[in-house]
């Protein structure tokens, strides 16, 4: 644009001058006209207008959000500690309202000069976890065995049955798979809208974010798990359990803060850290 406009500029220079000529030849220069602004320039002005305004906005959203994001982790540390201390847990141990949703305006569009944001998928996830954490995680043989072992580890993380199924219905709408990822829940030729995975619809947020303040427990189950074991299942399952401690001790590179963990979460090495949200794991209502 700026070669453009140069070379404009210098061939508009060597034009001959334009004006009314004297009967002596001399030429008298015309009295300059209001001109309104170029049109690229014009367009330019006000693509910068809305990309202000959608910045603050945006940014204002960002500040809401991180805070409402930062008093559920908060929350869930105070339960954890009261549910190591064996006292009872409250309603006011919840944050009880809604996360906020950005209603500002929309990014500008601008034509040839800003693609769609890539939503990670399945297959990215998959891909990151093997190539930086050596993680392949275990897929059930069906649907049904992975809501039998869903259910048996819900119940056994303390949730009722009425509270398993309230999850599962909210969160998928009672149709989803436990991979399904938001947006691709009817078609997997459509369009991700977020990296949401499971039942619960984590982030990959969720994910960073669990394994860095509740990765020891985690750990820990493994460890008894593969106590029991002997032979090939127990080497198999010692081996996951290192790859779990390479995420734990990436997750925790960063401050206990969700906008830390968000900006993590979306590394390539972060996204490996979302893969083991479609295997069989203890459930935790991270978004309650």
């Amino acid at each position: 644009m700026r070669r453009r406009r140069g070379l404009l500029l210098a061939t508009l220079l060597l034009l001959p001058g334009c004006g009314l000529v004297t009967q002596a030849g001399a030429q008298t220069p015309e009295k300059p006209a209001a001109t309104a602004p170029s049109a690229p320039r014009a367009a330019t002005t006000e693509y910068q207008r809305k990309l202000a305004a959608y910045t603050q906005a945006r940014q204002q959203f960002d500040d809401e959000a991180g805070a409402y994001w930062g008093a559920v982790a908060q929350k869930r540390r105070l339960r954890n500690a009261k549910r190591r201390d064996r006292q009872d847990i409250l309603l006011d141990d919840y944050v009880l309202t809604q996360p906020p949703l950005y209603a500002g305006p929309p990014p500008p569009p601008q034509e040839g000069t800003r693609p769609r944001k890539y939503i990670p998928v399945a297959a990215d996830f998959l891909k990151s976890a093997q190539q930086y954490f050596g993680f392949e995680p275990q897929r059930p043989r069906s649907e049904i065995e992975f809501k039998r072992a869903y259910a048996k580890l819900a119940l056994a993380a303390g949730l009722t049955r009425e509270q398993i199924v309230r999850i599962y219905v909210f969160e998928t709408g009672g149709n989803g798979t436990y991979d399904a990822q938001a947006g691709l829940e009817y078609s997997p030729h459509a369009r991700a809208i977020s990296p949401a995975l499971g039942y619960n619809q984590l982030l990959n947020t969720n994910s960073v974010e669990l394994l860095a303040e509740r990765g020891d427990e985690f750990v820990n189950v493994l460890k008894a798990r593969a106590a029991g074991l002997a032979g090939e299942s127990k080497q198999a399952l010692e081996s996951k359990i290192e790859a779990l401690r390479r995420m734990i001790k990436f997750c925790r590179t960063v401050p206990d803060d969700w906008n830390q963990h968000d900006l993590l979460a979306n590394t390539p090495q972060g996204l490996g850290v979302h893969a083991p949200q479609g295997t069989p794991c203890p459930v935790e209502r991270s978004r309650a």
